[in-house]
């Protein structure tokens, strides 16, 4: 048995055995409804305003749960969190809001266009799971025609708002990206390929810098790079996870994958891994230097998802070492809940866990058991 394969058994055993049950056991807020935005390090549950990115992340992990053959109360996780974000974050035109106050009145009604792409991969989930009766597909179809009616930007991608508030991200594109993808999977609507096929052409055209090979996270107007040291950052997690997506990309629309798979991993092995930790950091310039040294928990799992299609012959080091780095941050004092940031000294910073890092162990499980025939029953400890 290799030892990747080990690795990833162990964490698919921690994910169905700990996580998603304490999460929904203890994660969801059975008074006001939806999910709690973090657990305390001891398993006690945060009581915090509902913001939109979370809930739709539990969305996707219990749907996704589901499917990868978690024999947990998945269904109802689903649909308590669907329930509460249709009852309410969608406001007028379909697009959705940012906050929920605990007693269910609008705590801040911006629109994040980060919001938007979350709320499309929710309701992706909410359609494959529970078909077409649930009503998700006509709400994603409502806010995508939003979106390309109000907010499409003439340089491609979209804008921040209507009120162009700068500087543009590249980070809510990846997630509309990601989001459009999931729907071409399960829905025909040649719009959905066609929002992936704009998305990736901004990213291979202007995300990208083409000497370093480097991805930039903030932009001005006109698509060039955020004035000063803004325009500078590349973070290492976004690098693994746009070339696992652009490779999803070029698989469904039956394309010749673009270098810039290859190169967006290369250049994030070689600036964003701390070989003393083994851990991804959390951001680098786009010449190599350091600019953030904490590493966060999510980027490990990203860091596994783009090793998995791009995977070296035999057993590849890089995938359990990236494993194993990702596994270090759930070694918490409650099993199911996890460290979300680890400092520069190699010391975990004592904080709750945080609901939406759920949804990126999840994801890399995911790719793990298409990779490994990991056995599809919750294999109990």
């Amino acid at each position: 048995m290799s030892n990747a394969f080990g690795e990833a058994a162990a964490l698919r055993r921690w994910l169905f055995d700990a996580a998603l049950p304490l999460w929904w056991d203890i994660g969801a807020d059975r008074v006001g409804g939806g999910f709690h935005e973090a657990i305390e390090l001891d398993g006690k549950p945060l009581a915090r305003p509902h913001r939109a990115r979370s809930i739709t992340r539990q969305v996707f992990s219990y749907c996704e749960a589901g499917r990868l053959g978690w024999n947990g109360p998945w269904r109802e996780a689903a649909l308590h969190a669907l329930g509460y974000f249709r009852d309410h974050f969608i406001s007028e035109n379909s697009v959705v809001i940012s906050v929920v106050e605990l007693d269910g009145r609008v705590g801040d009604p911006t629109f994040d266009l980060y919001n938007q792409a979350f709320a499309l991969l929710a309701y992706a989930s909410g359609h494959r799971a529970f078909g077409e009766a649930g009503g998700w597909r006509r709400l994603a179809i409502d806010l995508r025609t939003t979106l390309a009616q109000s907010y499409a930007h003439p340089g491609g991608g979209f804008l921040e708002d209507r009120a162009r508030r700068l500087p543009q991200r590249s980070n809510p594109h990846m997630h509309l990206f990601e989001a459009a993808l999931a729907w071409t999977e399960i829905d025909a609507d040649p719009a959905w390929g066609a929002m992936a096929d704009s998305i990736a052409k901004l990213c291979l055209d202007r995300l990208i810098d083409p000497p370093t090979g480097a991805l930039r996270e903030l932009f001005g107007a006109d698509w060039s790079p955020a004035p000063g040291v803004e325009g500078r950052i590349a973070e290492p997690g976004h690098h693994y996870e746009w070339a696992f997506l652009l490779d999803r990309w070029a698989k469904l629309a039956r394309r010749q994958r673009p270098d810039a798979v290859a190169r967006l991993i290369a250049f994030a092995d070689a600036h964003g891994i701390d070989p003393r930790r083994g851990v991804a950091i959390n951001a680098v310039l786009i010449d190599g230097t350091v600019h953030d040294p904490v590493a966060r928990l999510w980027a490990q799992a990203e860091r596994i998802r783009a090793y998995l299609v791009d995977r070296r012959p035999g057993d590849d080091p890089r995938l359990a070492a990236a494993v194993r780095g990702l596994r270090r941050f759930l070694a918490a004092p409650t099993d199911g809940v996890w460290f979300d940031q680890l400092g520069a000294d190699d010391r975990f910073i004592l904080e709750p866990a945080r609901a939406t890092s759920l949804y990126h162990v999840v994801g890399a499980v995911a790719a793990l058991v298409t990779v490994f025939p990991i056995d599809s029953r919750p294999m109990l400890t």
